[in-house]
């Protein structure tokens, strides 16, 4: 059904003027300076020493395949009294208003910005410039660095018997699996949970990327650890697992035009969707509020929302009036990973919130 224009309570809502976010991610505006190219012609590496705040330097090693996709090696030096921290990870690349937008197992997606030919710049969780005399940028390395692992992978096991692919989640990308010790007993598992309707059974395990070794000499996972078998599941249903719009618990990240604290009287602000009655309730920032809301796809309206009527001090209450300003505003939304985003009738972002629990 259409959604139809519902009066929302004027009294609750005030607007507030001041540019810019507080907290989480968004999606960038567009703003001045050279474009990423839409797609790499080849693969490209990118490496910088970037500040870290509790260790010497993140040592960042990025490459970008020329297919949308990327691995990344991310390596926290100097931590006090404990050895370095090595961290991989791998998803899929789009640009968004000229920004690189990296999107894989992290909870929040990083964003670059060209710099240079040579020069790829890291942005806040915003989207914005990181206003310091550090230095946040990467360099564009002379020969690509396929950034091997071990990373800990989800995806989808095929074997027919005379050969086994993977098919891992974040990327979409299909590759031969190699066993570095060969385990019997993984393929019996793998035979006793395929139904004879489904070709394959997802699964989690631990390897690197290796080349040459694939039929084809293409690239291929050599396998540390198996996991496990997940069956009945599929990539699909593990990355939107319990971040459905309604009936979770969302806490906010960000507010659109909002830089004070995000703590309020009681803790940051939240929001729950109920769909069996359409009833919406949460916390302000000092005080509970309640109403309903209309969804159909993603447009997504609130209306009649009322709160108590406790006083807070100064902070609390403007917390409060520029986030029920924002969901008065709300006519659309999506979810990317754990993160709700809502945004007004031209689609510019409104509120971040993150996904804490459902019920």
């Amino acid at each position: 059904m259409k959604l139809s224009v519902i009066a929302v309570c004027a009294a609750l809502f005030v607007a507030v003027g001041i540019a810019g976010c507080s907290g989480g991610y968004r999606l960038p505006d567009t703003e001045p300076g050279k474009e990423m190219p839409e797609r790499a012609a080849v693969d490209e590496t990118w490496y910088g020493e970037l500040p870290c705040a509790d260790c010497r330097s993140k040592n960042i090693t990025l490459t970008l395949f020329h297919d949308h996709t990327f691995r990344m090696g991310q390596v926290h030096a100097g931590i006090a009294g404990r050895r370095d921290r090595v961290e991989y990870d791998l998803g899929r690349w789009e640009l968004k208003g000229g920004k690189l937008f990296l999107e894989g197992s992290m909870p929040r997606p990083m964003q670059f910005r060209r710099v240079s030919d040579t020069s790829l710049e890291m942005l806040d969780q915003l989207g914005r410039k990181i206003v310091s005399k550090l230095d946040y940028t990467l360099q564009l390395r002379s020969v690509p660095d396929f950034v091997s692992g071990p990373y800990t992978l989800r995806g989808l096991f095929v074997s027919d018997g005379a050969a086994i692919t993977f098919k891992e989640c974040h990327t979409g990308k299909t590759f031969s699996l190699l066993f570095e010790r060969p385990d019997s007993s993984v393929l019996g598992e793998y035979a006793s949970l395929r139904s004879s309707s489904a070709r394959g059974v997802l699964a989690e395990l631990t390897g690197r990327f290796t080349l040459g070794e694939a039929k084809g000499g293409g690239e291929s996972i050599m396998v540390r650890k198996f996991g496990r078998f997940l069956p009945g599941e599929s990539c699909g249903e593990l990355a939107d697992r319990s971040v459905s719009l309604e009936g979770t618990f969302w806490r906010v990240l960000s507010i659109r035009g909002y830089n004070g604290s995000l703590e309020g009287a009681a803790g940051k602000p939240y929001v729950r969707m109920k769909s069996d009655d359409g009833s919406v309730s949460g916390f302000a920032g000092c005080n509970r509020f309640g109403g309903s809301y209309v969804s159909d796809g993603q447009d997504l309206m609130f209306s009649r929302l009322v709160t108590s009527r406790m006083a807070c001090p100064a902070g609390a209450m403007e917390l409060e009036r520029a986030f029920l300003d924002a969901l008065g505003r709300t006519r659309s939304w999506k979810v990317r990973g754990r993160i709700l985003e809502l945004y007004d009738s031209n689609s510019k972002p409104l509120v971040n919130l993150t996904a804490v629990s459902v019920r």
